[in-house]
């Protein structure tokens, strides 16, 4: 079992108390990750994150680390255990401007670390998200 990480227990925080103020701490962290994590499908030439299915809907499956990518992949057949797992790592800047293409690719919203926290939010939201949390236009 992993050690919760800090998007762990805010995640925890605002499935307790979904106040603002609670969604806003989470999703200010998750704005100052390094970097969001994502199971690479696709060729080489042309990466693309893994896009799972919830309630009929598409998902971007994002992580918060690596290894939680990984953990995913393995956990649900993408690759074997003693398999090397292929990751893409964006900034949040980065994936909130490729947000309007996977949107047009027909991808709804966006989930972080499925199988642990699971918060997401509509892929159309990440802009106004971020400058929200961030100050950032």
């Amino acid at each position: 079992m992993q050690e919760a990480s800090p998007t762990d227990v805010l995640a925890e925080a605002v499935g307790a108390d979904p106040s603002t103020t609670n969604q806003e701490k989470l999703w200010a962290a998750t704005f100052s990750l390094e970097r969001w994590w994502f199971v690479q499908r696709g060729e080489p030439g042309n990466p693309q994150p893994f896009v799972g299915v919830n309630g009929d809907q598409p998902f971007l499956m994002a992580f918060t680390s690596a290894q939680r990518a990984r953990d995913f992949a393995v956990a649900n057949s993408l690759a074997a255990a003693d398999e090397e797992v292929e990751v893409l790592a964006l900034t949040p800047v980065d994936a909130v401007a490729q947000a309007p293409v996977w949107l047009q690719q027909g991808i709804a919203a966006i989930t972080f670390d499925h199988g642990t926290s699971g918060y997401f939010a509509p892929l159309g939201n990440l802009p106004a998200i971020r400058s929200h949390v961030t100050g950032a236009i």
